[in-house]
């Protein structure tokens, strides 16, 4: 009897846990495209995780910085976190060919030159992708602590999920907070991200089936990204680029240092200086420059960027 009645209670748990991820449907149209989507396999070994990640991100969020701040830089906290869950730096024309590409990228592994972990560094995209605007999670989470933004306004629309069926289930799980965009939207999106000093981000997740599915426009402020970071745990890589200074137009006039997102900037001698190792390769600070002195140039020891075109011309 006193099993019977545990089971129950199990059965009854689990049966509230599915109906809150569903809205308190029984399924809602975007979930059973997702799952076929992720298959059998990963839906049990780490899908579930994923539908957490979907539906709540904050607070599946919060627990990483939890266990980020718990275990720091060193153990298999921070090994996993680096290759299961990670982002690439995108220029502002990358972020942009991303989301307006109109021809088939077939699933392949963008190897180590491009992102540098073992796993979940794989792209695939269908032409026309669909695109879904939403609630960026680290904002919000900072949000709700009373920490505003110093780049962008609530409510915080910063991130673009790429291609079905994660963009339906993501509009079905979180109504409130996603929108459906053009891609000529997305574009002049992007576009106001960059001018507001957002780093575009493209993230890999081992549980979206060890691929890309997101560009996240991030800021230092708010960031899980940038937050692992500061702390030691690398989850961000290069874009390939790194910033350069020409001295001789160069007036050292500090623009540059208080807009760059890494802290990769100094005045040094009068002129500008750029920290090799500390420059992503973003291009904000390219853009901000009143004197037109800074410049974006390829840097192989930065690893190559994530250029969709060149994809499709293989």
């Amino acid at each position: 009897m006193c099993g019977l009645l545990v089971g129950g209670t199990i059965l009854l748990a689990v049966a509230i846990i599915w109906l809150w991820v569903e809205r308190w449907h029984l399924i809602l149209p975007g979930t059973w495209p997702a799952l076929k989507w992720l298959g059998f396999r990963r839906t049990l070994t780490g899908g579930l995780h994923g539908i957490w990640y979907g539906r709540h991100i904050t607070s599946y969020l919060r627990f990483l910085r939890r266990m980020a701040n718990t275990f720091g830089p060193h153990g298999r906290y921070a090994s996993w976190l680096q290759n299961t869950y990670h982002g690439k730096v995108l220029t502002t024309d990358c972020a942009k060919a991303i989301v307006s590409i109109e021809e088939k990228i077939p699933r392949q592994d963008l190897g180590t030159r491009v992102i540098p972990y073992f796993r979940a560094r794989d792209i695939v995209l269908n032409a026309l992708p669909d695109i879904v605007i939403s609630q960026c999670g680290c904002k919000q989470l900072n949000h709700k602590k009373g920490i505003s933004c110093k780049r962008s306004d609530p409510p915080y629309m910063t991130c673009m999920l790429i291609g079905k069926p994660l963009t339906d289930f993501h509009l079905d799980h979180n109504p409130g907070t996603t929108k459906r965009v053009s891609t000529g939207e997305a574009l002049k999106l992007l576009e106001s991200f960059h001018e507001a000093g957002l780093v575009h981000n493209a993230w890999f997740k081992d549980c979206i089936r060890d691929q890309f599915y997101v560009i996240c426009n991030c800021c230092s402020c708010c960031c899980l990204g940038f937050d692992m970071q500061k702390i030691g745990i690398q989850q961000l890589t290069s874009s390939g680029y790194v910033a350069a200074v020409n001295s001789d137009t160069c007036q050292g006039c500090g623009t540059a240092t208080n807009c760059c997102p890494f802290d990769a900037i100094r005045i040094v001698d009068g002129k500008s200086f750029v920290i090799w190792e500390k420059c992503m390769g973003c291009g904000i600070c390219v853009s901000r420059c009143p004197n037109d002195a800074r410049s974006l140039v390829l840097d192989e020891r930065k690893g190559q960027p994530l250029d969709v075109r060149k994809l499709t011309a293989q």
